[in-house]
C-alpha cells in the first residue's frame, strides 16, 4: 500500500506512527448541536478521501473531501436528523420532505417511488386502506441504519462499511436496503454498493435515483460535465436549448434544468471537471455504473444565486415516471418476495491539487 508517498506493509507504517488513526480512520461520532443535533456520523479517512456517512439517513454520503477539497452541495435544511422532521404532519401536499433534505453528496431517492407526489391503489390487502401515498424523495433517506460492519483491515489496506435500512410497515411494503462502501488506502476511490430485497408477501416496485449533488468550491462557474449518455430522452421545459455540459455563474432567481439521458447496457460513466479549483489545478470527479442495473442518467443543474448545485443522477426511472418508462429497459420491475435487485457505483477524483 501507499500512504502519502510511502510504500510499505503495516509494519512500515507502524514504525512512523504512534496510532493507526494518525493517517487512515473510521469513527462514529454523535453530532451535539446545531442542524445536526443528533445526528450519527461515521467518517472515514484513507488518505485520499474523507467522508462523512449519515448514519440516520439511510447511510447516505453527507460530505466528500478529496485532498481537502470539499465536493458535496449542502441544502439550506443542513445536515438535520430525520426524526426532526415529519414532512406527512406539517406539509401533507407531499413537498415537505425538501424541509428535512440535507441534499449532500449523496442522497437516496425510492427505494418503491421516484418522482413527485402520488397515490397509487392499495395492493396489500387491506380493506380499509383506499390508497398507499408516495411523496417526493421518498423514505429511505429519512430512516436510521442499523450497522452491520466497520472494519479497517491493515494487513489488506482496505476500510469496508456496511449497514441495514427497512422500509416496512404491516399492511404495506416490506424493503430491506444493505449498504457497502469499500476502498483502499491510499486511493481516491470508493465503491458503493446497495442490495434491495423484498422480505414482504407482495411484488414490489423499487424504482432508485441516486442524487448525487456537486457544489462549491468544486463546483464553480465554467465547470463541465461529460458523460457516456448521449441520447436525451425528454427535458423539462425550462432545459430546452440549454448547455448542459458547462455550469454557469450564479444568476439571480434560475430555476432548475433537468435533463433525461438514456443509459444503455453495460459500463456507462460521467465525469465533472473543474479546471482550477480554488486555484490549485484541474480536479475531477469520475462516476460509473451498469446500464442494466440503471438504465437513466438524469442531470439536475440549479444556478440560482444561494443555491448553485449540479446534480449527477443515475436512476431506474426517467421523467415520464414507472408506468411511462421510455428507456431501453423498459418499466422498473418488480422484486417477487423473497428476491432481490442489486446496484453498484464506482466513484473516482483526480487531480494535482
Amino acid at each position: 500500500m501507499k500512504l502519502f508517498g510511502l510504500s510499505g506493509n503495516r509494519d512500515v507504517f507502524r514504525k512512523i506512527t504512534s496510532h493507526p488513526q494518525q493517517a487512515i480512520g473510521c469513527e462514529l461520532f454523535r453530532a451535539m448541536d446545531g442542524d445536526m443535533l443528533d445526528q450519527r456520523v461515521l467518517r472515514i479517512r484513507n488518505g485520499e478521501l474523507e467522508i462523512e456517512i449519515l448514519v440516520d439517513r439511510g447511510f447516505d454520503i453527507g460530505r466528500v473531501l478529496y485532498r481537502g477539497i470539499p465536493t458535496q452541495w449542502v441544502s439550506p435544511a443542513g445536515f438535520r436528523h430525520a426524526h426532526s422532521f415529519t414532512p406527512s404532519a406539517i406539509e401533507p401536499d407531499g413537498w415537505g420532505w425538501l424541509r428535512s433534505w440535507q441534499g449532500g453528496f449523496l442522497s437516496t431517492i425510492g427505494i418503491d417511488h421516484v418522482g413527485g407526489p402520488v397515490t397509487h391503489p392499495n395492493r396489500h390487502l387491506h380493506p380499509a386502506v383506499t390508497g398507499e401515498r408516495r411523496f417526493v424523495g421518498g423514505f429511505v433517506s429519512l430512516s436510521p441504519t442499523t450497522i452491520e460492519k466497520i472494519d479497517v483491515d491493515w494487513e489488506k489496506g482496505t476500510i469496508e462499511v456496511q449497514a441495514k435500512v427497512r422500509q416496512a410497515a404491516a399492511f404495506a411494503e416490506h424493503l430491506v436496503m444493505t449498504r457497502k462502501i469499500s476502498m483502499n488506502f491510499g486511493e481516491a476511490t470508493f465503491k458503493f454498493s446497495d442490495v434491495i430485497q423484498n422480505d414482504g408477501y407482495i411484488e414490489e416496485p423499487v424504482q432508485l435515483l441516486y442524487h448525487i449533488n456537486l457544489g462549491w468550491p468544486f463546483l464553480a462557474p465554467g465547470t463541465k460535465v461529460s458523460t457516456s449518455c448521449t441520447e436525451m430522452l425528454g427535458c423539462i421545459d425550462s432545459a430546452k436549448g440549454e448547455d448542459p455540459t458547462t455550469m454557469p455563474a450564479p444568476t439571480p432567481r434560475d430555476v432548475e434544468r433537468v435533463w433525461d439521458w438514456n443509459a444503455p447496457a453495460g459500463v456507462q460513466w460521467v465525469e465533472m471537471t473543474n479546471p482550477n479549483v480554488g486555484e490549485r489545478g484541474e480536479m475531477t470527479m469520475r462516476l460509473e455504473w451498469d446500464g442494466n442495473q440503471l438504465p437513466h442518467f438524469m442531470q439536475w443543474r440549479n444556478a440560482c444565486e444561494a443555491l448553485y448545485v449540479q446534480g449527477l443522477e443515475p436512476s431506474t426511472t426517467g421523467l415520464l415516471g414507472r408506468a411511462g418508462d421510455n428507456s431501453h429497459a423498459g418499466p422498473a420491475p418488480f422484486v417477487q418476495p423473497g428476491e432481490s435487485r442489486s446496484f453498484d457505483l464506482t466513484f473516482s477524483f483526480k487531480g494535482e491539487v
